[in-house]
């Protein structure tokens, strides 16, 4: 009996030290780190401290966000994913010398934050908005332009998302840093852009055999018919203070144009030149644009908007998948194709038929100088096909998503 009872309680204390040992060796969470979870299992890196996501309390000012689960050591990757679901919409801006990001998920319309010193990102919302189309933010990030299909039926709704800051209740409960305070806007409201300083919004809706150019208050008060015009399909950009880009949208069969629309005077005057399957950025002062042409193989061409003069650029692309720096000389980065598949261009990349496999350069236009500053796939270990690129005001980072998938990455630039 005796001996029966010392086999037992041996038993238990070797079945005590190994659970002790299992725990013992387990990671243990970061400091603080009581409301955050890893899905480390989920990112290209391997890492365990990849990602966390938190939704924990805002600070004083700034983004209204506070980090609490970030390691302290933590070593930020040059180039990482930041969604895990397909975004409708982003922005980049600055607080300091920090860059944030803030994305609306298409699926649930749930808000995102991250920014450039940190791996984590806090969920900032829990407004439920169900299969967001496209969502155009405000250049500061306080709220975005969602839009939405009517069910069972292909007309648009556009609605203002504003994110309010909360406060902690009287019993402590945790809340989500933001609420949402929803503005309808227009029905059937077909493209949208807004103002650099966020004050105005400009959008067009069809009517009969026309579009009618309007420009508003973010929230859709105060709007002014500013032109009727004939041709129905455009790609509004609003480059400066008083003056919208206003695109053809091509295709590599027809001919298109861009025009530059004043907002003070009304008046729209053709700007560049004009190609098949056009697609066009324009630098802000209105002095050059990029140019891409369709066809089997879009070329790019910086063109003088003074004289029309243009000079093609060595490297192909598509013009979509570049953005201008504020350089005196003409500059800018692009997502250039290692290989670009055979097809009548951008008609098959924007449907989706193809994609591509691309590298992120820098390129003096002036000189056609090129500047290598990431090859995609062997930095992540997978193929991008850059679309939607911002560049923080500060310059130092790229965000964009991978056409192939939805995602959104973000890109560290390393300076000269």
């Amino acid at each position: 009996m005796t001996k029966k009872i010392l086999l037992t309680i041996g038993i238990l204390i070797i079945v005590g030290v190994v659970v002790f040992l299992v725990f013992d060796s387990a990671s243990p969470l970061n400091p603080g780190d009581t409301n955050g979870f890893s899905i480390r299992d989920y990112l290209p890196f391997g890492s365990s401290n990849d990602l966390q996501i938190s939704t924990t309390t805002e600070n004083e000012g700034g983004s209204g966000l506070e980090i609490t689960n970030t390691t302290v050591n933590q070593s930020v990757p040059r180039l990482r994913k930041i969604s895990n679901e397909p975004v409708a919409g982003t922005v980049i801006f600055d607080i300091g010398t920090t860059s944030v990001v803030r994305f609306v998920e298409k699926g649930t319309g749930n808000v995102y934050e991250t920014q450039s010193d940190t791996k984590t990102v806090t969920r900032l919302t829990n407004t439920t908005i169900p299969k967001i189309i496209r969502a155009f933010w405000l250049p500061n990030g306080s709220g975005f332009l969602a839009q939405t299909l009517i069910p069972g039926s292909e007309i648009v709704e556009t609605n203002l998302v504003k994110l309010n800051k909360n406060t902690a209740t009287s019993s402590n409960e945790i809340l989500t840093p933001f609420s949402t305070t929803i503005n309808k806007l227009p029905t059937d409201i077909k493209e949208i852009s807004i103002k650099p300083d966020g004050t105005k919004i400009f959008y067009y809706t069809i009517n009969g055999l026309s579009s009618n150019w309007f420009i508003s208050n973010p929230d859709g008060t105060g709007s002014s018919l500013m032109m009727s015009h004939p041709l129905t399909e455009w790609l509004p950009k609003w480059i400066s203070s008083n003056s919208i880009t206003m695109q053809n949208k091509s295709s590599s069969d027809i001919i298109g144009y861009v025009y530059s629309f004043n907002t003070s005077n009304k008046i729209l005057k053709k700007i560049g030149i004009g190609t098949n399957g056009i697609s066009s950025i324009v630098n802000p002062d209105e002095s050059f644009s990029l140019v891409s042409s369709g066809g089997n193989l879009p070329q790019l061409f910086l063109v003088n908007n003074q004289n029309s003069s243009s000079k093609k650029i060595t490297f192909n692309g598509l013009a979509d998948k570049c953005i201008w720096l504020k350089s005196k000389n003409p500059t800018v980065y692009c997502a250039i194709p290692n290989e670009i598949p055979n097809g009548n261009y951008p008609d098959i990349w924007y449907k989706g038929l193809v994609s591509t496999d691309d590298i992120i350069e820098k390129i003096d236009l002036d000189n056609d100088i090129f500047y290598n500053i990431s090859n995609l796939s062997s930095e992540s270990g997978q193929k991008i096909d850059v679309f939607n690129l911002s560049l923080s005001p500060n310059e130092t980072h790229l965000i964009f998503q991978n056409k192939i998938d939805g995602y959104l990455w973000m890109l560290r630039i390393d300076k000269d």
